[in-house]
């Protein structure tokens, strides 16, 4: 924690005898923080690893006190990339998994897109493996103004949940209820690779999605030669 001067105010080191990452962090209405990575660790800092590599959420104080953590996940690997607090005062994860048992049910075949949703004290509310039969990967997940929420990432399959991918991987964007359920979801790109990296939703009730493109067709226009940005504009 810095200073407005950037004084280091305090630090912390957290985790356990193998590797543990942070991903995504979070300001909570309490003061305190929000962390989410992966951790292969179930010693040191971290309890209730399933196996392999376990998502890993940390709620901190102010002062960087772990409040409580969480290990989520089954006997294969998990990762978050993203977590935002909700209005119920709990919070949104969103990364990926590989496992079928443990706290995952419902994964289509290989690495699916994770959802879950978590209460204020770190219990699973509920959760979501999205996707096909090949690969998916979530980057971003943002709460939407109707309660629901917006989800970005990556997917290479065309079947289970995803339809109209154009080759590759393609930017994956999914519209979830309060309660996981999909309302809609578009796989956006060209012949080769695609991938998001961030969502927000806009005043207009649209998102703005950033991420990158291999591309010069199907939704791609104007690439300038091997990887771009891309930034697209959704109703």
């Amino acid at each position: 924690k810095l200073s407005s001067s950037g004084t280091i105010e305090w630090q912390k080191s957290l985790g356990g005898t193998n590797n543990d990452y942070a991903y995504a962090f979070q300001s909570t209405p309490d003061g305190g923080y929000i962390v989410a990575g992966n951790t292969d660790s179930n010693d040191g800092d971290v309890s209730g690893n399933h196996g392999g590599q376990d998502i890993w959420v940390l709620k901190l104080s102010s002062s960087g006190a772990i409040e409580w953590q969480k290990a989520l996940g089954g006997t294969e690997n998990e990762d978050a990339r993203s977590i935002q607090p909700t209005a119920d005062g709990g919070y949104i994860v969103a990364g990926y998994t590989y496992s079928l048992n443990g706290d995952v049910s419902g994964n289509h075949g290989a690495q699916d897109v994770w959802v879950v949703k978590l209460s204020s004290s770190g219990a699973i509310e509920w959760q979501k493996a999205l996707g096909g039969t090949n690969n998916e990967d979530a980057r971003s997940i943002q709460p939407t103004a109707d309660g629901g929420y917006i989800v970005s990432g990556q997917t290479k399959s065309n079947d289970g949940d995803v339809s109209g991918k154009h080759g590759g991987g393609d930017v994956w964007i999914v519209k979830l209820s309060s309660i996981g359920a999909v309302q809609w979801q578009k796989a956006l790109g060209g012949t080769n690779n695609e991938e998001s990296r961030s969502i927000h939703p806009t005043t207009d009730g649209g998102y703005i999605v950033a991420g990158q493109t291999s591309s010069n067709d199907g939704n791609v226009i104007g690439n300038h030669g091997d990887i771009d940005g891309w930034v697209i504009k959704l109703k």
